[in-house]
């Protein structure tokens, strides 16, 4: 009988270590997903910091688009005015 106490304080002590094992394999998998998470976080954050700075690129090249497009206009309306005034010398 003494043996068998013995077997089943063994096998009580190898069921622990065992449960002890599948615990820190949980804990080691938690951990890592957490880092996974921790990562993707990171990854969306810069991801969403460029579509900002895109975002704000975007609106300073219309800024400059309307501008460009104001010296455009005022450039056509000077050309007809020189042709205006070219044909007034011309004509006359």
């Amino acid at each position: 009988m003494t043996v068998n106490k013995h077997l089943q304080a063994t096998d009580a002590e190898i069921a622990e270590v065992e449960m002890d094992r599948k615990f820190e394999e949980l804990y080691d998998g938690i951990e890592e997903a957490d880092n996974k998470i921790e990562d993707v976080s990171y990854r969306q954050d810069d991801f969403e910091s460029d579509i900002d700075t895109v975002q704000s690129d975007i609106a300073d090249l219309n800024i400059e688009v309307g501008g460009l497009l104001r010296t455009i206009e005022d450039l056509q309306d000077t050309i007809q005015e020189l042709q205006d005034k070219l044909e007034e010398l011309t004509d006359g």
